[in-house]
């Protein structure tokens, strides 16, 4: 399980990771300040993704919490934009992997 957990998290690092990317690259004509703060933002969230997928996979126990309010955080984060069929899906592949993540830890104890 804490293999599938770690895979899972990293792919939502390079999925973030990619949008990041495509958001400075190829989104909307923005002022530069407003795409440095979305790229700080995309990149911080990435970065937490790969931290979380690693304290995972070393089974690190106070990555756990921060873990679940980032993957609770991502999913809640739905209701702040505009919603599409993507944000919907990853809202609900957030909320599996935060269920497996809380069914991993209840069974590592």
């Amino acid at each position: 399980m804490k293999k599938i957990l770690t895979i899972l998290l990293a792919l939502f690092g390079l999925g973030t990771l990619a949008v990041t990317v495509n958001y400075i690259f190829f989104g909307p004509e923005i002022p530069l300040a407003l795409k440095v703060i979305f790229f700080a933002l995309l990149f911080a969230d990435t970065v937490c993704y790969f931290g979380a997928a690693w304290g995972v996979w070393k089974n690190i126990k106070w990555i756990y919490p921060l873990t679940i309010a980032l993957l609770v955080v991502n999913a809640l984060g739905l209701i702040f934009d505009d919603i599409g069929l993507v944000d919907i899906l990853v809202a609900i592949f957030n909320i599996f992997v935060l269920v497996l993540l809380v069914y991993n830890r209840k069974g590592a104890n």
